[in-house]
């Protein structure tokens, strides 16, 4: 069988539920009443009754022997006045009716039987009877002479039929509540319905769930670990990826706070400030990840936080053997270009006819060209980066110019806290302009310097030229996108290099001196935020 939507099973429970009150409350409030009611008639029965047998004229009358015209006069103006009385009738201990309300019955014989009890000297009583009349509820009371002597009984009744009216009456004035207590029910109902759809922005329930459902199912698929925290630091959302990179043995449950479970974060910072953070390299439990941390605002304010972060441990490998890859091969062009200027130089001299300096030139080429590349892979042993350097010496040297690395750099594999293509990238760059600025002098001393020192918990990159430096009135300008003194379509490298320092708070620092040269050092450590900037020093 198909189950049902889930908004009509809240709706058909939420209907049940107000059904069943009002039918208990109803129920429970009719009983009240309908007993409430029976005692009241009983207690009104007895009253007449026992007022009505402690009259004098009665006990005269029945003295007698005879009904009395006068006190009939008067018992009838009495019982009229007790509208809720039906029947009351006086008897003699013969049960012949001395009073009866219907005077057609009076001088025959009581109907029922139920007053011999009173006869015998029973106390009053109430009962159930059927008299001339019909169905009764009679209450029974003795008569007595001024000796104590029994002489009589008076009843006083109420007709079956006025109880199962008054009943009626009582029953369908609780109908017509229940139906107008159902109809608010219905009503409520169906309000608290649209406001429960206009909390899910529209949704039906059931379609909300699978909704909901649907898009957990989407966020476990994602690589990508993301967990979101509310303004009191509770965790609301987590998935699949998240759990594995945080090594949790359970999903955590909605409402945990997110430092019991990784007490490194740094999400409340960005909760408290509602700044975004992009691209922050971190490890978590000896993984490289990537985060992106990001306020959520609604309505203006912050109402919590996402973090949205990758496993780049992988991906830096294959990244870094593509790099590698990469500048192995510009460094394997670079070298057959020089390769091929170095043949033609053979070739002059062979033309000349001086083949002892053909001799001289390909020991001196041979050794200077070993000696670099012995050098730049004994000291930076990151292929990638080693690979870099060396095809921009070779570059560097086809231009004239002289670069080298500092004596007391050093880089190895192990020690690599950072994503290499982030080196790369920010070597490549200032190794370039350097290049580009100093092939643009026509004289003076070409020199380039470039030193790298990395290790576990910090790295310090340093690139000085002798070119023409850098005017005072262009330094605060160098950072800035489009900025450039090369050209149009220029003005890139900086702007990367800035923000890629940025996003890892790191720190520039920049020296230049007009017609002397400029030199860039460029620090990472672990401590996440540094304030970043550039200082200059003229």
């Amino acid at each position: 069988m198909k189950e049902k939507p889930l908004e009509h099973q809240i709706y058909v429970s939420q209907i049940f539920s107000i059904i069943l009150a009002i039918l208990l409350s109803l129920g429970v409030s009719l009983h009240y009443n309908l007993v409430t009611k029976r005692n009241s008639l009983d207690m009104n029965i007895k009253n007449a009754g026992i007022f009505i047998s402690g009259m004098p004229e009665v006990a005269d009358m029945l003295k007698k022997g005879q009904p009395s015209e006068a006190f009939n006069k008067r018992m009838d103006l009495l019982v009229k006045e007790l509208d809720y009385i039906d029947v009351v009738t006086i008897c003699n201990n013969d049960s012949i009716r001395f009073y009866h309300n219907n005077k057609a019955l009076i001088g025959k014989t009581f109907v029922g039987g139920d007053e011999t009890a009173i006869l015998n000297g029973a106390s009053p009583y109430i009962t159930n009877g059927k008299g001339t009349l019909g169905s009764q509820r009679r209450a029974f009371f003795s008569i007595k002479d001024d000796q104590g002597k029994i002489i009589g009984f008076v009843m006083v009744s109420v007709l079956t039929t006025s109880i199962s009216q008054l009943t009626r009456n009582i029953l369908l004035v609780f109908l017509l509540l229940a139906f107008v207590l159902l109809s608010m029910g219905f009503l409520v109902s169906g309000i608290l319905y649209n406001r429960l759809k206009k909390i899910l922005l529209g949704y039906k329930p059931e379609e909300f769930r699978k909704i909901h459902i649907e898009r957990k199912e989407v966020l476990d698929a994602l690589e990508e670990g993301i967990f979101a925290i509310n303004t009191e630091g509770e965790l609301i959302l987590i998935n699949e990826s998240a759990k594995k990179i945080l090594d949790l043995d359970t999903m955590p449950e909605y409402g945990t706070r997110l430092t019991k479970l990784y007490p490194e974060t740094r999400l409340p910072h960005v909760l408290q400030t509602g700044m975004p953070e992009y691209n922050i390299s971190l490890m978590i439990k000896g993984k490289h990840i990537i985060s992106n941390r990001i306020p959520i605002i609604e309505n203006g304010k912050t109402a919590g936080a996402v973090s949205i972060f990758r496993n780049k441990t992988e991906y830096t490998r294959l990244a870094e053997e593509l790099t590698g890859a990469r500048y192995m091969v510009e460094t394997l062009r670079a070298l057959n270009h020089e390769f091929k200027n170095k043949l033609h130089v053979i070739l002059g001299f062979i033309e000349m006819g001086q083949p002892e300096k053909v001799t001289d030139f390909i020991i001196n080429t041979s050794m200077a060209s070993t000696l670099a590349v012995s050098e730049v892979t004994k000291q930076i042993q990151v292929s990638s980066i080693a690979a870099l350097l060396i095809g921009k010496i070779i570059r560097a040297g086809e231009l004239g110019i002289r670069l080298t690395i500092k004596p007391d750099s050093s880089c190895l594999e192990s020690e690599l806290h950072l994503p290499v293509d982030l080196y790369i990238t920010i070597l490549g760059n200032l190794i370039e302009n350097a290049i580009e600025e100093l092939n643009e002098q026509s004289s003076g001393i070409k020199e380039i310097e470039v030193g790298i020192n990395i290790w576990q918990s910090g790295s310090i990159l340093s690139v000085d030229d002798t070119g023409r430096g850098i005017p005072a009135a262009m330094r605060d300008k160098i950072f800035e996108k489009g900025f450039s003194t090369k050209g149009d379509g220029r003005g890139s490298g900086m702007c990367l290099i800035k923000n890629l320092v940025d996003q890892h708070h790191g720190i520039i620092e920049m020296e230049s001196e007009e017609n002397t040269g400029t030199s860039f050092t460029i620090t990472f450590t672990e401590e996440e935020h540094h304030v970043s900037g550039n200082h200059y020093r003229g």
